[in-house]
């Protein structure tokens, strides 16, 4: 297993996965299609985010991208992973957990007090956030009004 910095060509084949990336992570909620998906990541990379990739034999196995956010209410910049995503061959076989270790130091290395990130509930990835020290912090709750 591999893990470095995306490259041009690695970016490529990412945006290839990152509507449905996008669609299974949040559960079926995101609905703006392959464009809004690729300008999604292409703004936090533009604001001095990173996308690691994870390779086996060459081949891309899955993508972690993230950054950092300053949060006005406590006053701090805390890092923020936005998305990691494992390819279904991939997956259950510690492509994930490497990304993480791997954003994790690279965040702490970076001076941070804190790493946050939002996940859906029911999202199969919650037990691995948990695995490695992420607890809930604050709670989005939601009610449909119409239809």
């Amino acid at each position: 297993m591999e893990v470095a910095q995306a490259s041009k060509t690695d970016l490529k084949q990412v945006y290839q996965h990152t509507e449905i990336a996008l669609t299974e992570g949040t559960l079926g909620y995101f609905k703006g299609g392959e464009e809004k998906a690729i300008a999604m990541m292409e703004k936090v990379l533009s604001n001095n985010g990173k996308l690691l990739v994870s390779k086996e034999s060459g081949q891309l196995a899955g993508w972690i991208l993230y950054g950092t956010q300053a949060d006005s209410m406590a006053d701090i910049e805390s890092g923020f992973i936005y998305e990691l995503y494992i390819l279904k061959d991939y997956r259950k076989k510690g492509y994930g957990k490497r990304l993480m270790e791997e954003c994790i130091q690279d965040l702490k290395a970076q001076d941070l007090q804190e790493i946050r990130l939002a996940v859906y509930q029911g999202n199969g990835a919650m037990e691995l956030y948990r695995q490695l020290g992420f607890s809930e912090t604050r709670i989005i709750m939601s009610k449909k009004i119409s239809g």
